[in-house]
């Protein structure tokens, strides 16, 4: 048994078939094939099973794969012990939500590129509770997402930065439609979200229940940028954070409904396991995300 074969293993559970797996490792298929057989050899039970036309990893072989992870990370402390004065290498996979990605930590991931250029960075775009079950299962190296209910004392999290958020409209929308502040009301404009089940969107959805006001449909586009021209357009009306329609809203192509009853906040907040090895380019990155963010005060109101 060695590494490369447990890695073998652990990447065609990621990639979920054998070819995918040997693409991304450069090996044949009959390479990592063989490496499979000689592992199944050495643990002494099969680690795939055909069902239909797939071959799927067994129930008793995922239990492998928190004790790879282990192994590599123990690998990557070993090659780093002597490390200070080299420069920074590995790999570093972040999953993270598509709004804080697109519009906050484009500066920090372009100093973090220029400033470590040889590690190998992975980006997931997730909504914040796929970010969750990710860092729970211990899948990610960092997570960074708004903050919602649901970790232990097995994960730490560090609040970052607050934001404020709102419901956006076109500066053509119906004035006889802005009215949300009344109880009580039938509207016919569409409510437009990249995830219903987002942060910032059900603060939304419970306050249209709480007052008894029903919309029109809703639409699911799962694009910030396809939002904010839907808006534009007078498609619907979006909840969403200010930082992302701070420049439409200066140039008058997207008009903020002032809602007396409706206002919230999301904090942003990196998560990992606590037992995690915080390698070199995982803290380059935490250490940049924080200086930058120090520069960028957190905005708070009253809820």
């Amino acid at each position: 048994m060695d590494i490369h074969q447990l890695k073998s293993f652990k990447t065609i559970v990621e990639k979920g078939n054998f070819q995918d797996a040997a693409n991304e490792l450069n090996y044949s298929l009959s390479a990592i094939s063989y490496q499979i057989q000689q592992l199944e050899n050495e643990v002494k039970f099969p680690l795939f099973e055909k069902i239909g036309r797939r071959m799927l990893p067994t129930e008793q072989s995922l239990k492998l794969i928190p004790h790879i992870k282990k192994i590599e990370e123990e690998i990557e402390q070993i090659r780093q012990l002597n490390s200070k004065d080299r420069k920074v290498e590995g790999s570093l996979t972040i999953s993270v939500s598509d709004s804080l990605l697109t519009y906050i930590l484009q500066p920090i991931l372009k100093e973090f590129i220029e400033t470590a250029p040889d590690v190998k960075l992975k980006l997931k775009v997730r909504n914040c509770y796929e970010v969750q079950k990710e860092i729970i299962r211990n899948d990610i190296d960092l997570g960074i997402h708004y903050q919602v209910h649901g970790y232990d004392e097995q994960i730490k999290v560090t609040e970052v930065s607050t934001f404020t958020v709102g419901v956006m409209a076109s500066p053509l929308f119906s004035q006889q439609e802005r009215n949300f502040d009344k109880k009580d009301q039938i509207k016919s404009c569409s409510v437009i979200n990249n995830d219903p089940n987002g942060v910032y969107q059900q603060y939304f959805e419970e306050y249209l229940k709480k007052k008894n006001i029903l919309t029109g449909q809703n639409i699911e586009l799962w694009s910030i940028e396809a939002i904010k021209k839907s808006v534009m357009n007078n498609l619907g009306i979006a909840c969403l954070p200010h930082f992302v329609v701070e420049e439409e809203i200066k140039k008058g192509e997207i008009t903020e409904l002032t809602i007396k009853g409706f206002q919230r906040t999301i904090t942003m907040i990196t998560a990992h396991h606590s037992n995690k090895w915080i390698s070199p380019a995982m803290e380059l990155f935490l250490n940049i995300l924080n200086e930058q963010m120090v520069c960028e005060p957190s905005v708070s109101v009253e809820i």
